[in-house]
Protein backbone atom coordinates (compact mmCIF):
# COMPACT_ATOMS: atom_id res chain seq x y z
CA UNK A 1 0.00 0.00 0.00
CA UNK A 2 1.29 2.72 -0.98
CA UNK A 3 1.49 6.60 1.28
CA UNK A 4 -1.57 9.20 0.12
CA UNK A 5 0.16 11.57 -1.78
CA UNK A 6 -3.38 13.68 -0.42
CA UNK A 7 -2.83 14.54 3.22
CA UNK A 8 -2.50 16.74 6.14
CA UNK A 9 0.20 16.64 8.39
CA UNK A 10 0.22 18.85 11.68
CA UNK A 11 2.99 19.71 14.59
CA UNK A 12 3.31 22.62 16.12
CA UNK A 13 6.29 21.85 18.90
CA UNK A 14 9.21 23.27 19.10
CA UNK A 15 11.87 20.85 19.56
CA UNK A 16 15.27 22.01 21.95
CA UNK A 17 18.29 19.51 22.00
CA UNK A 18 21.15 18.71 23.59
CA UNK A 19 23.20 17.74 26.60
CA UNK A 20 22.18 20.46 29.09
CA UNK A 21 19.39 21.91 27.37
CA UNK A 22 16.82 21.35 30.39
CA UNK A 23 18.41 24.55 31.91
CA UNK A 24 16.56 26.72 29.02
CA UNK A 25 13.31 25.76 30.86
CA UNK A 26 12.95 28.94 32.84
CA UNK A 27 13.69 31.30 29.58
CA UNK A 28 11.66 29.06 27.42
CA UNK A 29 8.23 29.62 29.84
CA UNK A 30 9.19 33.23 30.12
CA UNK A 31 9.20 33.32 26.46
CA UNK A 32 5.64 32.14 26.81
CA UNK A 33 4.45 34.49 28.94
CA UNK A 34 4.65 31.96 32.19
CA UNK A 35 5.03 33.93 35.47
CA UNK A 36 3.89 30.86 37.40
CA UNK A 37 4.78 27.78 37.03
CA UNK A 38 3.33 24.21 37.88
CA UNK A 39 5.50 20.95 37.20
CA UNK A 40 3.96 18.30 36.94
CA UNK A 41 5.68 14.73 37.44
CA UNK A 42 5.96 11.31 39.69
CA UNK A 43 7.43 10.37 42.80
CA UNK A 44 10.36 8.92 41.39
CA UNK A 45 11.60 12.26 39.84
CA UNK A 46 10.63 14.31 42.26
CA UNK A 47 12.86 12.32 44.56
CA UNK A 48 16.30 12.14 42.23
CA UNK A 49 17.97 14.54 41.26
CA UNK A 50 16.01 15.61 37.96
CA UNK A 51 14.47 18.20 39.72
CA UNK A 52 17.18 20.33 40.97
CA UNK A 53 18.62 20.17 37.66
CA UNK A 54 15.87 22.17 36.11
CA UNK A 55 14.75 24.41 38.76
CA UNK A 56 17.92 26.66 39.11
CA UNK A 57 16.49 27.91 35.24
CA UNK A 58 13.66 28.45 36.40
CA UNK A 59 14.52 30.66 39.27
CA UNK A 60 17.12 32.69 36.83
CA UNK A 61 13.87 33.44 34.83
CA UNK A 62 11.80 34.74 37.61
CA UNK A 63 9.23 32.34 37.49
CA UNK A 64 7.71 31.24 40.53
CA UNK A 65 6.60 27.38 40.83
CA UNK A 66 5.50 24.19 42.94
CA UNK A 67 5.70 20.75 42.05
CA UNK A 68 2.90 18.07 42.05
CA UNK A 69 4.69 14.71 42.44
CA UNK A 70 1.31 12.37 42.15
CA UNK A 71 1.57 10.71 39.03
CA UNK A 72 1.43 7.78 38.44
CA UNK A 73 2.18 5.24 35.65
CA UNK A 74 -0.94 4.78 33.63
CA UNK A 75 -2.22 8.26 35.03
CA UNK A 76 -5.54 8.03 36.82
CA UNK A 77 -7.76 10.99 35.83
CA UNK A 78 -8.48 12.01 39.98
CA UNK A 79 -4.46 12.74 39.78
CA UNK A 80 -4.83 14.69 36.78
CA UNK A 81 -7.77 16.74 38.96
CA UNK A 82 -5.90 17.29 41.95
CA UNK A 83 -3.19 18.62 39.95
CA UNK A 84 -5.37 21.07 38.24
CA UNK A 85 -7.02 21.87 42.02
CA UNK A 86 -2.82 22.63 42.91
CA UNK A 87 -2.78 24.74 39.45
CA UNK A 88 -5.74 27.07 40.16
CA UNK A 89 -4.74 27.65 43.74
CA UNK A 90 -1.33 28.82 42.59
CA UNK A 91 -2.57 30.68 39.74
CA UNK A 92 -0.30 28.91 37.14
CA UNK A 93 0.05 30.74 34.26
CA UNK A 94 1.49 27.57 32.51
CA UNK A 95 2.62 23.96 32.99
CA UNK A 96 6.08 22.18 32.61
CA UNK A 97 6.20 18.52 32.66
CA UNK A 98 9.17 16.38 33.51
CA UNK A 99 8.75 12.71 32.94
CA UNK A 100 7.89 9.97 30.87
CA UNK A 101 4.81 9.50 28.83
CA UNK A 102 2.72 9.54 32.10
CA UNK A 103 3.40 12.74 33.32
CA UNK A 104 3.68 14.55 30.23
CA UNK A 105 0.14 13.07 29.46
CA UNK A 106 -1.35 14.06 32.94
CA UNK A 107 0.50 18.05 32.35
CA UNK A 108 -1.81 18.05 29.08
CA UNK A 109 -4.93 17.28 30.47
CA UNK A 110 -3.98 19.32 33.49
CA UNK A 111 -3.44 22.45 31.19
CA UNK A 112 -7.11 21.97 30.01
CA UNK A 113 -8.30 21.91 33.53
CA UNK A 114 -6.69 24.26 35.15
CA UNK A 115 -7.64 26.71 32.63
CA UNK A 116 -11.58 25.51 31.67
CA UNK A 117 -12.42 23.81 34.32
CA UNK A 118 -14.42 20.14 34.38
CA UNK A 119 -13.33 16.68 34.34
CA UNK A 120 -11.22 14.88 32.15
CA UNK A 121 -14.04 12.62 31.33
CA UNK A 122 -15.90 16.13 29.49
CA UNK A 123 -12.56 15.91 27.07
CA UNK A 124 -12.73 12.51 26.32
CA UNK A 125 -12.64 12.16 22.48
CA UNK A 126 -11.17 13.82 19.07
CA UNK A 127 -11.36 17.90 18.57
CA UNK A 128 -13.20 18.18 22.22
CA UNK A 129 -10.89 20.73 23.32
CA UNK A 130 -12.33 24.15 21.99
CA UNK A 131 -9.93 26.59 22.80
CA UNK A 132 -6.43 27.41 23.97
CA UNK A 133 -4.73 26.43 26.98
CA UNK A 134 -2.48 26.91 29.30
CA UNK A 135 1.04 26.63 27.41
CA UNK A 136 2.90 23.43 28.43
CA UNK A 137 6.65 22.92 28.13
CA UNK A 138 7.72 19.27 28.01
CA UNK A 139 10.89 17.42 29.47
CA UNK A 140 11.12 13.95 28.33
CA UNK A 141 12.99 11.47 30.75
CA UNK A 142 12.60 8.42 29.52
CA UNK A 143 12.76 6.72 25.62
CA UNK A 144 9.12 5.97 25.11
CA UNK A 145 6.14 7.54 24.48
CA UNK A 146 7.07 10.63 21.82
CA UNK A 147 4.11 12.37 24.16
CA UNK A 148 6.14 15.71 24.40
CA UNK A 149 5.62 16.40 20.64
CA UNK A 150 1.77 14.83 20.42
CA UNK A 151 -1.28 16.30 20.36
CA UNK A 152 -3.03 13.44 22.41
CA UNK A 153 -3.15 12.08 26.31
CA UNK A 154 -4.40 8.97 27.68
CA UNK A 155 -5.98 8.35 30.48
CA UNK A 156 -7.13 6.29 32.81
CA UNK A 157 -10.89 6.58 34.40
CA UNK A 158 -10.50 3.73 37.76
CA UNK A 159 -14.06 3.83 37.76
CA UNK A 160 -14.29 2.20 34.69
CA UNK A 161 -10.89 0.63 34.33
CA UNK A 162 -11.04 2.06 30.81
CA UNK A 163 -8.88 4.65 29.53
CA UNK A 164 -9.57 7.63 28.10
CA UNK A 165 -8.25 9.48 24.52
CA UNK A 166 -7.92 13.28 24.17
CA UNK A 167 -6.68 14.30 20.99
CA UNK A 168 -6.74 17.65 20.29
CA UNK A 169 -4.58 20.40 18.53
CA UNK A 170 -4.75 22.68 21.37
CA UNK A 171 -2.95 20.26 24.14
CA UNK A 172 0.20 20.13 21.88
CA UNK A 173 3.52 21.03 24.08
CA UNK A 174 4.57 24.30 22.93
CA UNK A 175 8.45 23.35 23.46
CA UNK A 176 9.69 19.85 23.87
CA UNK A 177 12.95 20.13 25.87
CA UNK A 178 15.58 16.59 24.84
CA UNK A 179 18.43 16.53 27.56
CA UNK A 180 20.17 13.25 27.31
CA UNK A 181 22.19 13.97 30.68
CA UNK A 182 18.67 13.50 32.61
CA UNK A 183 18.35 9.61 30.92
CA UNK A 184 21.73 8.85 32.73
CA UNK A 185 20.37 7.31 35.44
CA UNK A 186 17.29 5.56 33.59
CA UNK A 187 16.55 2.20 35.22
CA UNK A 188 17.33 -0.70 32.38
CA UNK A 189 13.84 -2.00 32.84
CA UNK A 190 12.50 1.29 32.04
CA UNK A 191 14.44 1.96 29.13
CA UNK A 192 13.85 -1.46 27.91
CA UNK A 193 9.86 -0.75 28.19
CA UNK A 194 9.61 2.85 26.81
CA UNK A 195 11.67 2.02 23.64
CA UNK A 196 9.44 -1.29 22.96
CA UNK A 197 6.80 1.68 23.18
CA UNK A 198 9.09 3.73 20.53
CA UNK A 199 9.61 1.05 18.36
CA UNK A 200 5.77 -0.11 18.13
CA UNK A 201 4.58 3.32 17.70
CA UNK A 202 6.82 3.85 14.63
CA UNK A 203 5.93 0.68 13.59
CA UNK A 204 2.38 0.94 13.32
CA UNK A 205 2.33 4.35 12.36
CA UNK A 206 4.22 3.07 9.18
CA UNK A 207 2.09 0.56 7.98
CA UNK A 208 -0.76 2.43 9.08
CA UNK A 209 -3.36 3.20 6.50
CA UNK A 210 -3.12 6.43 6.72
CA UNK A 211 0.46 6.62 6.23
CA UNK A 212 1.52 9.55 4.20
CA UNK A 213 5.43 10.64 2.65
CA UNK A 214 6.23 12.78 5.67
CA UNK A 215 5.45 10.07 8.22
CA UNK A 216 7.22 7.48 6.02
CA UNK A 217 10.60 8.92 6.52
CA UNK A 218 10.12 10.17 10.42
CA UNK A 219 8.90 6.58 11.47
CA UNK A 220 11.03 4.32 9.03
CA UNK A 221 14.48 6.36 10.23
CA UNK A 222 13.05 6.30 14.13
CA UNK A 223 12.60 2.67 13.53
CA UNK A 224 16.50 2.15 12.23
CA UNK A 225 17.49 4.58 14.91
CA UNK A 226 15.75 2.41 17.31
CA UNK A 227 17.22 -1.13 16.28
CA UNK A 228 20.78 -0.03 16.30
CA UNK A 229 20.64 2.14 19.99
CA UNK A 230 18.25 -0.04 22.32
CA UNK A 231 20.36 -3.08 23.40
CA UNK A 232 23.26 -0.41 24.06
CA UNK A 233 20.67 2.05 25.92
CA UNK A 234 19.60 -1.27 28.02
CA UNK A 235 22.94 -3.42 28.33
CA UNK A 236 25.57 -0.27 29.11
CA UNK A 237 22.99 2.76 29.70
CA UNK A 238 25.12 4.30 26.58
CA UNK A 239 24.37 8.03 27.03
CA UNK A 240 25.17 8.03 23.36
CA UNK A 241 22.85 5.01 22.48
CA UNK A 242 20.37 6.90 24.63
CA UNK A 243 20.32 9.99 23.35
CA UNK A 244 19.88 8.55 20.16
CA UNK A 245 16.54 6.58 21.38
CA UNK A 246 15.41 10.24 22.87
CA UNK A 247 15.77 11.51 18.89
CA UNK A 248 13.92 8.27 17.64
CA UNK A 249 11.29 9.05 20.09
CA UNK A 250 10.62 12.25 19.23
CA UNK A 251 10.81 11.62 15.40
CA UNK A 252 8.26 8.69 15.99
CA UNK A 253 6.02 11.15 18.30
CA UNK A 254 5.93 13.27 15.15
CA UNK A 255 5.37 10.87 12.89
CA UNK A 256 2.68 8.41 14.15
CA UNK A 257 0.13 10.84 14.85
CA UNK A 258 -0.13 11.77 11.48
CA UNK A 259 -0.39 8.63 9.83
CA UNK A 260 -2.79 6.61 13.07
CA UNK A 261 -1.83 3.39 14.51
CA UNK A 262 -3.57 -0.09 14.77
CA UNK A 263 -4.61 -2.97 16.78
CA UNK A 264 -1.40 -3.54 18.79
CA UNK A 265 -2.27 -0.04 20.43
CA UNK A 266 -6.13 -0.83 20.58
CA UNK A 267 -5.39 -4.18 22.36
CA UNK A 268 -3.04 -2.80 24.43
CA UNK A 269 -4.57 0.06 25.88
CA UNK A 270 -7.28 -1.56 26.73
CA UNK A 271 -5.40 -4.58 28.64
CA UNK A 272 -3.84 -1.50 30.27
CA UNK A 273 -6.49 -0.08 31.53
CA UNK A 274 -7.97 -3.00 33.19
CA UNK A 275 -4.83 -4.39 34.35
CA UNK A 276 -2.73 -1.30 34.90
CA UNK A 277 0.18 -2.72 32.70
CA UNK A 278 3.01 -0.79 31.48
CA UNK A 279 2.11 0.54 28.35
CA UNK A 280 5.35 -0.54 26.46
CA UNK A 281 5.67 -4.12 27.91
CA UNK A 282 2.55 -4.51 26.71
CA UNK A 283 2.95 -3.66 23.47
CA UNK A 284 6.20 -5.65 23.26
CA UNK A 285 4.20 -8.54 23.56
CA UNK A 286 0.86 -7.93 21.56
CA UNK A 287 3.32 -6.80 18.70
CA UNK A 288 4.31 -9.24 16.72
CA UNK A 289 1.22 -11.61 16.86
CA UNK A 290 -0.49 -8.38 15.22
CA UNK A 291 2.48 -8.19 12.58
CA UNK A 292 1.97 -11.68 11.69
CA UNK A 293 -1.76 -11.01 11.38
CA UNK A 294 -0.98 -7.61 9.24
CA UNK A 295 1.76 -9.22 7.37
CA UNK A 296 -0.26 -10.30 4.55
CA UNK A 297 -1.79 -6.80 3.77
CA UNK A 298 1.30 -4.97 3.15
CA UNK A 299 4.78 -7.58 2.69
CA UNK A 300 6.29 -4.25 1.11
CA UNK A 301 5.98 -2.29 3.90
CA UNK A 302 7.15 -5.03 6.45
CA UNK A 303 10.19 -5.96 4.31
CA UNK A 304 11.26 -2.26 4.68
CA UNK A 305 10.73 -2.64 8.46
CA UNK A 306 13.08 -5.40 8.27
CA UNK A 307 15.80 -3.43 6.23
CA UNK A 308 15.65 -0.82 8.59
CA UNK A 309 16.19 -3.05 11.68
CA UNK A 310 19.09 -4.61 10.14
CA UNK A 311 17.82 -7.46 8.92
CA UNK A 312 19.66 -9.30 5.82
CA UNK A 313 16.83 -9.68 3.09
CA UNK A 314 18.91 -9.10 -0.29
CA UNK A 315 17.92 -12.29 -2.34
CA UNK A 316 14.55 -13.03 -0.08
CA UNK A 317 11.18 -12.81 -1.41
CA UNK A 318 9.38 -9.77 -1.03
CA UNK A 319 7.10 -12.34 1.75
CA UNK A 320 10.30 -13.71 3.43
CA UNK A 321 11.66 -10.17 3.94
CA UNK A 322 8.79 -9.19 5.75
CA UNK A 323 8.21 -12.50 7.35
CA UNK A 324 12.10 -11.03 9.36
CA UNK A 325 10.46 -7.73 10.23
CA UNK A 326 8.33 -9.83 13.13
CA UNK A 327 12.01 -12.60 13.77
CA UNK A 328 13.62 -9.25 14.32
CA UNK A 329 10.89 -7.75 16.51
CA UNK A 330 11.18 -10.79 18.85
CA UNK A 331 14.67 -10.89 19.29
CA UNK A 332 15.03 -7.48 20.19
CA UNK A 333 12.19 -7.91 22.54
CA UNK A 334 14.03 -10.50 24.16
CA UNK A 335 17.35 -9.27 23.88
CA UNK A 336 16.05 -6.34 26.19
CA UNK A 337 14.22 -9.03 29.00
CA UNK A 338 10.50 -8.18 27.97
CA UNK A 339 7.91 -10.61 29.45
CA UNK A 340 7.24 -13.36 27.10
CA UNK A 341 3.39 -13.76 27.54
CA UNK A 342 0.67 -11.50 29.04
CA UNK A 343 -0.11 -13.33 31.60
CA UNK A 344 3.61 -12.68 32.62
CA UNK A 345 2.50 -9.05 33.65
CA UNK A 346 -0.63 -9.96 35.62
CA UNK A 347 -3.12 -9.61 32.53
CA UNK A 348 -6.28 -12.34 33.10
CA UNK A 349 -6.98 -14.56 30.10
CA UNK A 350 -10.72 -14.77 31.74
CA UNK A 351 -11.08 -10.79 30.35
CA UNK A 352 -10.59 -12.16 26.85
CA UNK A 353 -13.72 -11.40 25.59
CA UNK A 354 -14.17 -8.18 27.76
CA UNK A 355 -11.32 -6.61 26.14
CA UNK A 356 -11.92 -8.21 22.57
CA UNK A 357 -15.08 -5.99 22.83
CA UNK A 358 -13.73 -2.73 23.59
CA UNK A 359 -10.65 -3.18 21.52
CA UNK A 360 -12.62 -3.69 18.27
CA UNK A 361 -14.16 -0.41 18.45
CA UNK A 362 -10.82 1.78 19.78
CA UNK A 363 -10.02 5.03 18.68
CA UNK A 364 -6.40 3.19 16.90
CA UNK A 365 -7.74 0.33 15.43
CA UNK A 366 -9.55 2.12 12.13
CA UNK A 367 -5.78 2.57 10.76
CA UNK A 368 -4.81 -0.95 11.11
CA UNK A 369 -3.50 -2.39 7.60
CA UNK A 370 -5.57 -5.04 7.25
CA UNK A 371 -9.17 -5.58 7.84
CA UNK A 372 -10.51 -7.30 11.15
CA UNK A 373 -13.22 -9.00 13.65
CA UNK A 374 -13.83 -8.90 16.96
CA UNK A 375 -12.89 -13.14 16.43
CA UNK A 376 -9.66 -11.91 15.11
CA UNK A 377 -8.87 -9.92 18.21
CA UNK A 378 -9.80 -12.76 20.40
CA UNK A 379 -7.67 -14.97 18.61
CA UNK A 380 -4.58 -12.69 18.89
CA UNK A 381 -5.20 -11.91 22.61
CA UNK A 382 -4.95 -15.54 23.19
CA UNK A 383 -1.53 -16.11 21.10
CA UNK A 384 -0.05 -13.17 23.16
CA UNK A 385 -1.28 -15.21 26.28
CA UNK A 386 0.55 -18.54 24.52
CA UNK A 387 -2.45 -20.29 24.61
CA UNK A 388 -3.96 -22.49 21.01
CA UNK A 389 -6.57 -20.38 18.68
CA UNK A 390 -9.64 -22.04 19.89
Amino acid sequence: MAPSDSFQFLHLTKVVAGHGSSDQAGEELRQLGATQVLIVTDRGIAASDVIGKITPGLERAGLRFEVFDGIEPNPAASAVERAAEQARQLGADAILAVGGGSPIDAAKMVSVLAKRGGTVRDYEGIGTVPEPVLPLVAIPTTVGTGSEVTRGAVITDTERNQKMVVVSPFIFPRVAILDPSLLAKLPPHITAATGMDSLTQALEGYVSRGANPISDALNLEALRLIAENLRSAVARNDIHALAQMQIATTMQGIGFPNAGLGLVHAMSNTAGGMFGTAHGVTNAIILPYVMEFNVSADPVRFARVAEAMGEPITGLSTRAAADRAVQAVRVLSADVGIPASLVDIGVDPAAIPDMADLAVNAIDAPTNPRHFTRDDIVVLFRRSFGLPDA
